[in-house]
């Protein structure tokens, strides 16, 4: 009676045992998709801009127009936040660089390479003054200051703006303009956590015709 109380107790503890480990293997499978899927939405929002990441806020879109834009632009300048135009119909200007090299530009940023980071090419600009004219030269092709010269500009900035003859804000006009706020991280490095890291304030313009 004895042998069959404990054989009984046995074949409890082996199936209470089975029925555990089956258990923990469906939780480990359900976490293992889980942070799958997190992942992969996580990939989703990972955008590569001028050989950088940042990720795209979700939930935050909505549509502006020229009068939110414009003073957008030019606080970039002073905030020293990203401004990214996607969908436009060529770049806003062209960076040259030395060795002929040529980088074609859909952003408006301040962030230049700093010693042992990743090289990051944008136009240097010392001062209020040159931010100034910069901005007047590629958003309105105004080039007031340089006597109307735009090859003067081009020439200070080592740049060369498109051959429309129209500014970025010319460009802009009756399009569709959608505003997505994220956060980017200067000078990224996958190996370092993300609470490490400069973040950055991000704007991108998605620009459509309507």
């Amino acid at each position: 009676m004895e042998n069959a109380a404990e054989a009984l107790k046995m074949a409890g503890a082996v199936l209470l045992f089975v029925l555990a480990l089956s258990v923990a293997i469906v939780s480990f499978g359900q976490a293992r998709e889980t942070a799958d899927t997190i992942l992969d939405y996580r990939d989703r929002e990972t955008f590569y801009i001028d050989g950088n990441y940042y990720y795209k806020a979700t939930g935050t879109e909505r549509t502006v127009g020229l009068e939110a834009v414009i003073p957008t632009i030019y606080r970039s300048y002073i905030e020293n936040y990203k401004i990214v135009f996607e969908g436009l119909d060529g770049p806003i200007y062209t960076l040259n660089l030395s060795g002929g090299k040529t980088i074609d530009k859909y952003t408006i940023d301040l962030e230049t390479t700093k010693t042992g980071e990743i090289e990051v090419n944008n136009v240097s600009l010392a001062n209020d003054e040159q931010k100034s004219e910069f901005l007047c030269g590629i958003l309105y092709y105004d080039f007031t200051k340089f006597n109307g010269n735009k090859n003067a500009l081009e020439k200070k900035y080592n740049v060369t703006l498109p051959s429309s003859g129209s500014g970025l804000i010319e460009r802009l006009k009756g399009k569709k303009i959608t505003e997505y706020l994220g956060v980017y991280y200067q000078n990224d490095n996958e190996d370092v956590p993300d609470v490490n890291k400069t973040e950055k304030r991000i704007i991108t313009y998605k620009i459509e015709n309507r």
